[in-house]
C-alpha cells in the first residue's frame, strides 16, 4: 500500500512539475555588472530590439545567478564572465560571439511569439 501511495505521489509530482513549467511564461534574465563593456552591448542590443528583459545587479543578486550557472555546469565551480544570459532552458555566460548569442536570443523570443518577426507586416 506504502508503495502504490508513493507511486501516486511521485506520478503527480511529475505532472504537476511539467503543468508549471509549462505554464511559465519564458522571459530574459540579465544578470550585469557595473563598467562590464560586453554588459553595455546586450542592454543597448535588447533596448534597440525592444526586446523585453529583467535587469539583475550581479553585486545584489549573485546567488541568483550561480544557480543558473550550475545548472549549465551540472553544479561545477567554474569562472563566470559577464553578462550572464537565461532564457528557458538556455543559459549563457562567459560569451565569446556576444553577436551571434544575442541573435540567437532574439530569434528564440520570435519563435515564442515573443517579439514581432522582420517580415510580419500589419
Amino acid at each position: 500500500m506504502k508503495q502504490l501511495l508513493f507511486l501516486a505521489l511521485m506520478v503527480f509530482a511529475a505532472n504537476f512539475s511539467l503543468s508549471q513549467d509549462t505554464i511559465r511564461p519564458k522571459e530574459l534574465l540579465f544578470f550585469s555588472n557595473d563598467g562590464c563593456g560586453k554588459c553595455q552591448t546586450a542592454q543597448l542590443y535588447f533596448e534597440s530590439h525592444a526586446m523585453p528583459f529583467t535587469k539583475y545587479p550581479v553585486k545584489e543578486n549573485r546567488t541568483l545567478m550561480y544557480e543558473y550557472v550550475h545548472r549549465k555546469t551540472g553544479g561545477k565551480n567554474v569562472g563566470v564572465g559577464y553578462p550572464v544570459l537565461v532564457y528557458g532552458d538556455s543559459i549563457y555566460f562567459s560569451i565569446k560571439n556576444m553577436n551571434s548569442v544575442l541573435m540567437e536570443i532574439e530569434q528564440m523570443m520570435k519563435s515564442d511569439g515573443l517579439l514581432k518577426d522582420d517580415h510580419e507586416t500589419n
